[in-house]
């Protein structure tokens, strides 16, 4: 190898390599301290290769950089033997961490991939042929390298030769000192992790027990806050709040203002007490958007916790509202209660840091203790409010017994859904089974002049698949969902919305449909009052469909009648002609009637019909041919 010398000697004549390299191990299988098996090593490639450069480093993953541990040269300084080379994209010292494979290079001093090495190659001492051997070892440094082999530090020799490399034997030396070296590393992290791992089970249990001895929403959201203070250390907490109507999550005890909108929406407390005091934190009384929020509010619906950082490879929380918010690490999870968010626990960090798995869990944890706790906080108002819906779906179902009503009863089931939504419009759609144009059938607007067309243009499959699958089609911010859009053109300044069918007959006979001009988040207690409004509507639109078709059936009946006493007062062939053409054309509502009339054998017809003149007289029956088919 480099420069080799021969082995190191004492009194007792030479000792071979691979007898110092025994010793050396057995030294460092009973070491429990990261320095001596340091200069351990150290002091065996020193003895053993004799290279005037020697530099051992440690990988930090984290900040993807070398920390130096020490090592030999021909100076004095050991400073650059011990400084933090951060690694950058390209350099040869990435490449060796990332591919974990040794490398050898003919002239350090030549090559612009060695960076600040290249630069202090001759001051070195000269240092031309260099050889860089990475050691690794099994186990995870971070959630993303678990069960994969992961690089602990490099080992970097050189010499003042041109192009000398390490023969086979001298590799294997440095295989068996280095895994030695990683193993013992590896021990000793496993070690220091077991001892400073923070562990569940205390939290949770201190958690659980003071959340069952109090009664308020408030104070379990202190003790959530002060138990995550305590096992996170210096973090800003703050419990976020879903107000539906404003399309906003707003800090826990705030009370949310009224936003100006034209869709009127009004005000709505959060599910917290009003006088409860916003904790302090960076957010303080800032609400949050369903746009601030971007693909996060999707994540945290589905029940996933977010993580996000400035120093992290992939951040989930929007860049924008961390900058927004001065964060360098957050950490939220979602307050999820039977696919309804209700709200989320927001963890940041002013300064960057990667969160454990035990951190996580217990947010989460958290976070489901406040989804159990939140709903007792307005228990009483729910009920109310879920049996007042029932009360007004059942109203709704009475006033279909009195088919002189249900025009009354439609009104009276869509105005009511509108008032109860707080909605822009609500509109009725009628669907033919011979056409898959949806049509108009009736509007209420709560202000506005902008109507919908009188048809609509046809729903794509897809649409139609997630309608009948879920019931209930939401678009809480219709710009950016993919859903219907084969109407966003007659849906223009529709902000969210909600679509369902009027009952469970296939192929589909209605359509309910809720407009919002704003953003807005609906609930799963919404949802579940459209779809008992809509089974209404349903039903209201087969009675009146029932009924139209029974007053045509008796308007035929009744015509029929009166035709067939005028036919029996016509007295000649004529007459009988004309009436009959007359009172056909009326019956059926169509602009004319006519009898073709001939005598067997003959090759010219009459045609019979209310012909008039200009004058208005009505004139005779006219001739014509016929022709053979």
């Amino acid at each position: 190898m480099v420069q080799s010398v021969p082995p190191h000697s004492d009194r007792a004549g030479p000792i071979s390599p691979l007898v110092a390299l025994q010793a050396t191990l057995q030294q460092m299988r009973e070491q429990s301290d990261a320095n001596t098996l340091v200069q351990l090593t150290l002091e065996y490639v020193k003895a053993v290769f004799g290279a005037p450069l020697i530099w051992l480093a440690f990988y930090d993953y984290p900040n993807h950089q070398l920390v130096g541990q020490g090592g030999v040269t021909l100076l004095e300084d050991q400073t650059l033997l011990r400084a933090v080379h951060p690694l950058q994209p390209g350099e040869i010292l990435e490449q060796v961490v990332i591919e974990q494979r040794p490398i050898s290079l003919p002239d350090l001093s030549q090559e612009p991939r060695m960076g600040i090495w290249q630069r202090e190659a001759r001051r070195l001492g000269g240092i031309q042929g260099c050889f860089i051997y990475p050691f690794s070892a099994y186990g995870p440094l971070s959630r993303t390298a678990v069960g994969r082999r992961r690089c602990l530090g490099i080992l970097m020799l050189g010499s003042q030769m041109w192009g000398v490399t390490t023969r086979e034997d001298e590799k294997a030396l440095l295989g068996i000192l280095l895994g030695q070296l990683a193993a013992s590393l590896q021990e000793l992290e496993n070690a220091w992790q077991q001892q400073t791992e923070k562990r569940l089970e205390d939290p949770l249990l201190r958690l659980g027990t003071a959340m069952r001895q109090v009664g308020s929403l408030q104070e379990r959201v202190s003790l959530v806050r002060q138990e995550l203070q305590s096992f996170l250390g210096a973090v800003h907490i703050q419990v976020y709040w879903h107000e539906r109507s404003q399309g906003q999550f707003v800090p826990h005890g705030s009370v949310p203002k009224a936003v100006g909108n034209s869709g009127g929406t009004e005000s709505s407390q959060p599910p917290v007490p009003k006088g409860a005091k916003v904790g302090a934190g960076p957010t303080g009384e800032v609400s949050l958007s369903l746009r601030e929020l971007g693909d996060m509010y999707y994540t945290l619906a589905d029940g996933q916790v977010v993580v996000g950082g400035t120093g992290t490879t992939r951040s989930e929380v929007p860049p924008k509202l961390m900058q927004q918010l001065r964060a360098q690490a957050v950490l939220a999870a979602p307050i999820l209660l039977e696919k309804d968010l209700l709200g989320f626990i927001w963890v940041q960090s002013d300064v960057p840091r990667t969160w454990q798995a035990a951190e996580r869990q217990l947010v989460a944890a958290a976070a489901n203790g406040l989804a159990l706790a939140a709903p007792l906080e307005n228990l009483d108002r729910r009920i109310r409010q879920l049996a007042d819906d029932q009360e007004f779906v059942q109203q709704v179902g009475r006033s279909l017994y009195n088919p002189a009503e249900l025009q009354q009863a439609l009104q009276q089931a869509v105005v009511g859904l509108a008032q109860r939504l707080k909605v822009g419009a609500v509109a009725v759609l009628t669907v033919d089974p011979d056409s898959p144009i949806p049509r108009l059938f009736y509007e209420y607007r709560r202000e506005g002049k902008q109507t919908l067309p009188q048809q609509l243009s046809p729903l794509s499959d897809q649409d139609w698949q997630d309608l009948m699958r879920s019931e209930v089609v939401v678009a809480e911010n219709y710009d950016q969902d993919l859903r219907l859009l084969s109407w966003r053109q007659e849906l223009a300044g529709v902000r969210s919305l909600m679509l369902t069918h009027t009952g469970a007959n296939t192929p589909v006979e209605g359509l309910l449909l809720v407009l919002h001009p704003q953003l807005r988040a609906w609930s799963r207690e919404e949802r579940q009052l459209l779809r008992g409004i809509a089974q209404q509507v349903g039903v209201i639109l087969r009675q009146i469909r029932s009924e139209q078709r029974r007053q045509r059936q008796e308007q035929l009946l009744k015509g029929l009648i009166t035709t067939c006493l005028t036919l029996q007062n016509s007295a000649t062939l004529s007459d009988l002609y004309t009436t009959t053409t007359r009172q056909t054309a009326q019956l059926l509502g169509i602009p004319l009637a006519l009898v073709v009339s001939w005598q067997p054998g003959e090759s010219r017809a009459q045609l019979q019909g209310p012909f008039t003149t200009a004058a208005g007289t009505e004139t005779g029956p006219t001739e014509i041919d016929l022709q053979d088919p």
